[in-house]
């Protein structure tokens, strides 16, 4: 059993990175370029959370309910990976690792999360036999990809993320803003929103400070998935 279900489960890690990998094709098709020299730009500062209601009183509702729906999301997860377990070892006396599970935390949003757990141990539920094929890989690669589909930014909220992005390459020198936003906007806007999308909060500001950090003078492409693989990378948790 020892590292099968993160090699069958990683598959819907590996589905969900291809948004990354379409985004650096993107840029190598024409949508970007290098930096020719290496003038800094500030990134537009992040709104702040509103900290106070109508009656004047400090409050973390956001936070906290952030923080619930982000362990229930969690815990959902755990639920699917420790009945994969018990399908796998013939037993129920459940999986050892399970309160490790939940303890532990991701860059994927909760709702992301959530509806990736939920298609995963349906179709797990569903499947006959032996869950360790290509045949159930493919029906929980699908989970994941309906999941980024259906959890798909906005337009309207990928502007702060394009504001941070145009203004560091503005400042490269390389194009100028609104050149740069029409473009990226039109080029890689849909690869963009599906990725950030699957984030949280933490994984979405820790994008938007990579992308005010890109180096002048070097490939666009790769410097764009390089902000976004790891986070990618991050959105599932697995027994090692």
């Amino acid at each position: 059993m020892k590292g099968t279900i993160r090699g069958r489960s990683s598959r819907v890690a590996s589905s969900m990175l291809g948004a990354a990998s379409l985004i650096a094709a993107a840029l190598a098709s024409g949508c970007g370029g290098s930096p020719p020299h290496a003038a800094a730009a500030k990134s537009p500062a992040q709104p702040a959370l509103e900290a106070r209601d109508g009656r004047g009183e400090r409050r973390g509702t956001v936070e906290h309910r952030e923080h619930r729906e982000q362990r229930e999301a969690q815990r959902a997860w755990c639920v699917y990976l420790e009945e994969l377990y018990e399908r796998a070892t013939e037993q129920s006396k459940g999986w050892p690792k399970f309160e490790q599970c939940t303890r532990m935390t991701t860059m994927a949003s909760p709702r992301m999360l959530r509806a990736t757990s939920e298609c995963s141990l349906a179709a797990l539920r569903r499947f006959e036999g032996d869950p360790f094929t290509a045949a159930y890989a493919e029906e929980v690669s699908r989970c994941g990809s309906e999941a980024m589909t259906a959890t798909t930014l906005p337009r309207s909220d990928l502007a702060p993320f394009m504001a941070v992005l145009c203004g560091r390459i503005a400042g490269c020198g390389d194009l100028d803003y609104d050149t740069c936003r029409q473009s990226l906007e039109e080029g890689l806007g849909p690869q963009l929103e599906r990725a950030i999308g699957a984030m949280n909060s933490r994984g979405r500001q820790e994008v938007r400070a990579c992308f005010g950090k890109l180096a002048c003078g070097g490939d666009l492409g790769p410097q764009i998935s390089a902000c976004l693989e790891p986070i990618m990378d991050d959105l599932l948790w697995l027994p090692g």
